[in-house]
């Protein structure tokens, strides 16, 4: 997992107001990195019922980017937005696994694999995620550190179903690099996540995507969108 938030120039000293009290961000027209795009705007989801507390923490992660692509929205009436919607019968074209391959377990803690569409590398028409089981397991139900550890993942690695990147900035949630230090720390959305997934749900799946000049990205905390 890799990704370098690019700059197209620097401005010397320009801090952004960030939403919810998260402190200033320096501005720099930042870019993130795509992997491909999801063949379709609805992203039926299958979550495993068990361990319970490990399943919702993912549908808490799928309904925070679901609400904040519609609050995207309310800033981009034209933009197209996609959407996880849980499922259980068999239809669902993401699937999250509570397990790890063995070829993973050493390098990862969170892996997602993608299928293209034919002839496409970069369409994808399904995904799996594995979500390492020294985290989600029961044995963790009680530990509010291991709790708060895998909402960080699971919001990260459905930004990589998504198509999204991943960004070495320190703060946003597409940043693969995570340490103690973070644990405690909201999680954060940049205005250039929703900006992405704006242009990739538009059909488009370029390399990179940068913000247009004069578009300002702010952190927004994953927390203004839990239910």
């Amino acid at each position: 997992m890799g990704g370098v938030r690019g700059s197209a120039y620097l401005l010397s000293i320009l801090l952004l107001t960030v939403i919810i009290g998260m402190g200033p961000v320096q501005a720099a027209q930042p870019s993130i990195p795509i992997n491909f795009r999801y063949s379709t705007l609805q992203i039926k989801i299958f979550i495993p019922k068990t361990p319970k507390w490990a399943h919702d923490v993912v549908l808490n992660a799928t309904i925070a980017w679901n609400r904040a692509q519609l609050f995207y929205l309310h800033l981009n009436p034209h933009a197209k937005v996609y959407t996880f919607v849980e499922t259980d019968d068999g239809t669902a074209t993401s699937t999250v696994s509570f397990s790890m391959p063995a070829a993973f377990a050493s390098i990862a803690v969170g892996w997602t694999n993608y299928k293209f569409a034919p002839g496409s590398r970069k369409v994808v028409v399904s995904t799996q995620t594995y979500l390492t089981p020294t985290i989600f397991s029961e044995s963790q139900a009680s530990n509010a550190t291991a709790r708060r550890y895998a909402f960080w993942l699971a919001l990260h690695e459905l930004g990589r179903i998504l198509g999204l990147g991943s960004l070495l900035d320190g703060k946003d949630i597409m940043e693969p690099r995570f340490t103690p230090a973070r644990i405690d720390k909201t999680p954060v959305f940049s205005t250039l996540d929703l900006y992405a997934l704006h242009v990739l749900a538009l059909g488009k799946a370029p390399t990179f995507i940068t913000l247009p000049v004069g578009v300002q990205d702010q952190l927004i905390a994953v927390t203004n969108f839990l239910p």
